[in-house]
């Protein structure tokens, strides 16, 4: 099933496919407060916002501190990616483009940079730059 989403979200009919994330943590990035859906097993991270159309605000990917390279195999949208060690931004990949399968085939960002967390947002919804402070982190 592929839905079209708009603003308004009670129009928005969500693909069975996406995993939509009950547990949230409270983060700020640079002057950007909002609330990011907890992906923190390996099923979660890997599932990400796959097939994912509503209600996207922010998802955080917490890792081991190593390297988390991301992909944006069927994701619906482009995607800011924020890379986060020991509590600040080290990377940005501004408006990660969407990649159809094969998977394999798709590029990986942020491949070699020892990471703690990823956090995603639609493109251009806030702004973070490297450096920036990053709190409430799980």
């Amino acid at each position: 099933m592929v839905a079209a989403c708009s603003d308004d979200v009670s129009s928005c009919d969500e693909d069975i496919r996406a995993q939509v994330l009950d547990e949230r943590v409270d983060l700020s990035v640079g002057d950007a407060t909002f609330a990011a859906e907890l992906a923190d097993s390996d099923t979660e991270r890997a599932r990400g916002w796959r097939h994912r159309l509503c209600e996207r605000e922010a998802i955080l990917l917490v890792g081991d501190g190593g390297p988390m390279p991301i992909w944006m195999c069927e994701v619906p949208d482009a995607l800011d990616l924020v890379f986060v060690h020991e509590g600040a931004v080290v990377a940005v990949e501004p408006a990660a483009p969407p990649c159809s399968p094969p998977c394999d085939a798709c590029p990986r960002y942020g491949e070699g940079i020892d990471v703690d967390a990823v956090i995603e947002w639609p493109a251009g919804r806030f702004d973070a730059a490297v450096g920036d402070t990053v709190r409430g982190l799980p």
